[in-house]
């Protein structure tokens, strides 16, 4: 397969965009109900040529992660025998869903990759260093790697390896792209720092950060963001996806937000009440993801607090884009009426090199607040300062209790991703 970004939306007209996004949901509703046994009830009394307008399709009933889980093998949209590949959510926010995937659909990854990466300048001239797992059932590695060889880039899977080991071939291969989780490249540029190697004069010039928040509301760089910049000498760059979604949202060279590629996907930005929002204020994301064979979705709730952006972009692109993540729906927290997004919290903690590691542990209080402790390791004498730091981000006082990094990697668990909030609210309220 040739990468071909001429064949995308992107540069298209916002009329043209939203003229070839109404054809394409009236197909994907046509689709699912042919192929999904969960979809062919679910739209019973729906016809695709129903949907006339943007409008008809969101009268579509949404998909939740809850009805994902529950009905997993109901969503199969292809003989068994067609798929290639198989992979799993990180279960972060509850029990691990699987996804069917066909060789079509590997390829409709990397194309989209593909877009991304080339959104940001990446070029068949690049060295790109993918530093993300490739097994674990995990598809983000295999999407970026897919997507940075349809490129052209010279790809090399390093993995999750230890410092010593990245260290070893980023002298060796010269990679001027890196890809990884921003907390890891963060404390590789530390490490190497530390072994006298001279970050911000090697040959990386592009950091693909994923799984991650990188950014504030405001659009700025928080401070993990901040100091990858300053210890690699390198632009960075966010990216938003998840496994349901087999779709990202990626910065172009303007960082102005993560454009979607409306042939891959079609965005919503929900209310409480299911209601698009204006652009600018935060909502649940919505996905229709677009093209997908083995297990294809309709308006699924991703869970995940954003925002939308289309203003034009400096790059030429009219595509949707989208903010940061700024928290789960699910762990939003309610302190004496009013709502904070988690964000907030992290990235004040993230801002302070006293802190080790943090888990901050959401518990039910009553009908107006939320009960959340923050456990860092720490030394007692930082208490002060963490506490000042918080009140003054967010305007609130959180208790602050001393721990280890052991003791908060075992309240953690064995997870894939690193999880930063227990939500125990519903467990409280069960006792």
């Amino acid at each position: 397969m040739d990468f071909k970004p001429e064949y995308s939306w992107e540069f298209l007209s916002c009329d043209e965009i939203q003229a070839k996004t109404l054809r394409a949901l009236r197909n994907h509703v046509k689709h699912v109900k042919e192929v999904s046994p969960y979809y062919r009830d679910a739209l019973w009394d729906i016809s695709p040529e129903d949907i006339k307008t943007i409008e008809d399709f969101q009268r579509i009933p949404f998909t939740s992660k809850a009805t994902l889980a529950e009905h997993n093998d109901r969503f199969l949209g292809i003989n068994p025998r067609a798929v290639v590949e198989t992979v799993v959510t990180s279960g972060s926010t509850g029990k691990p869903v699987r996804f069917a995937l066909t060789a079509n659909d590997i390829e409709r990854l990397a194309f989209n990759e593909a877009l991304s990466f080339h959104s940001i300048g990446i070029n068949p001239d690049d060295n790109a260093q993918i530093m993300v797992s490739l097994d674990r059932l995990f598809i983000a590695g295999m999407a970026y790697y897919r997507g940075m060889t349809l490129l052209g880039a010279n790809t090399m899977r390093i993995g999750v390896l230890p410092f010593e080991m990245q260290k070893h071939y980023i002298e060796m291969l010269q990679p001027t792209v890196l890809v990884g989780v921003p907390s890891f490249i963060k404390k590789l540029g530390q490490e190497l720092a530390k072994a006298n190697y001279d970050t911000v004069n090697s040959p990386v010039k592009k950091i693909v950060c994923i799984g991650e928040s990188l950014r504030t509301q405001n659009m700025e760089l928080n401070s993990t963001g901040q100091a990858i910049e300053q210890l690699w000498g390198a632009k960075v760059f966010s990216t938003y996806a998840s496994t349901e979604m087999s779709v990202s949202y990626c910065e172009c060279e303007h960082q102005l937000g993560g454009h979607a590629h409306p042939e891959l996907v079609f965005t919503e930005i929900i209310d409480e009440n299911g209601k698009v929002v204006p652009d600018g204020t935060p909502g649940e994301l919505v996905a229709t993801p677009l093209g997908v064979e083995g297990m294809p979705l309709a308006r699924y709730r991703t869970g995940d607090i954003t925002f939308s952006i289309s203003e034009p972009c400096g790059c030429g692109r009219n595509t949707m884009r989208i903010g940061p993540i700024l928290g789960r729906k699910s762990q939003m927290i309610k302190l004496r009426g009013t709502t904070v997004y988690p964000l907030t919290i992290t990235n004040a903690l993230d801002a302070l090199d006293e802190i080790g590691d943090y888990i901050i542990v959401l518990e039910n209080d009553d009908s107006l607040s939320d009960r959340v402790a923050i456990h860092v390791a720490a030394t007692p004498a930082s208490v002060e300062k963490i506490s000042n730091h918080l009140r003054a981000v967010a305007r609130v006082n959180f208790p602050i209790l001393i721990s280890n990094t052991a003791t908060i990697q075992s309240l953690r668990g064995a997870t894939r991703k690193k999880i930063r909030i227990l939500d125990w609210r519903q467990q409280t309220l069960a006792n």
